[in-house]
């Protein structure tokens, strides 16, 4: 990571942990499908993993996990509390959009596309049990869309579609990620596009990880 994109990292988190402080616990709880944790902190449930959430500060650890020390990834992190700040409570619909159906989200739908649609249909696209048993441990719902189809709870309020066309000998694999039809009141195009690599960076992380 350039020494531009931390800069541009670490703005974002502080801004974030300023913007978090000023909602109240009681108001975050209610929301977000949070559960309380001591008198001032949180566990909310993301990916798949559990995150201790420090209120007001915005301080974020793994909660059943230590793994690398307790480290979260600095734009998880950013996730983690622009959720907390902005989600409105509103539970999933069940429809669904794509990302170019965001306010704005044709704009960086190529960019989005190569990030995370193209990963996994290259890492999946001959591999439909492996993408299976991975969305399956991340929370995920089958689904009656492409070859396999599945629902995954990134947080209480906020879920994403992650399907997968196998290859073929005419055509390539594909995949797609949809977006409950609700997203957008609770994060906005650019934090949903980065919830939605990171998500599927995990699949392909957590698959290899198996796999070794």
């Amino acid at each position: 990571m350039s020494k531009e994109d931390q800069k541009k990292y670490r703005d974002a988190l502080e801004h974030s942990q300023r913007e978090f402080a000023k909602r109240s616990l009681s108001k975050v709880l209610e929301l977000s499908g949070a559960e309380p944790h001591g008198e001032s902190g949180l566990v909310i449930r993301y990916g798949g993993n559990l995150y201790q959430v420090q209120h007001p500060g915005g301080e974020i650890t793994p909660y059943e996990s230590k793994e690398q020390g307790g480290w979260v990834e600095i734009t998880d992190r950013i996730l983690i509390l622009q959720y907390l700040t902005e989600v409105c409570g509103v539970p999933p619909s069940g429809k669904w959009i794509s990302f170019r159906e965001l306010p704005w989200g044709n704009n960086h739908y190529a960019a989005f596309k190569l990030e995370a649609m193209d990963p996994l249909a290259k890492r999946f696209g001959s591999s439909p049990a492996e993408f299976e048993l991975t969305c399956q441990k991340l929370g995920g719902k089958k689904l009656a869309m492409g070859d396999q189809a599945f629902a995954i709870p990134v947080f209480p309020r906020l879920q994403l579609a992650f399907i997968l066309w196998l290859a073929d000998e005419e055509w390539p694999a594909q995949a797609n990620i949809l977006f409950d039809a609700t997203a957008s009141m609770h994060l906005n195009t650019e934090g949903l596009e980065v919830m939605g690599i990171n998500i599927a960076e995990r699949i392909i992380a957590l698959t290899d990880k198996q796999e070794g």
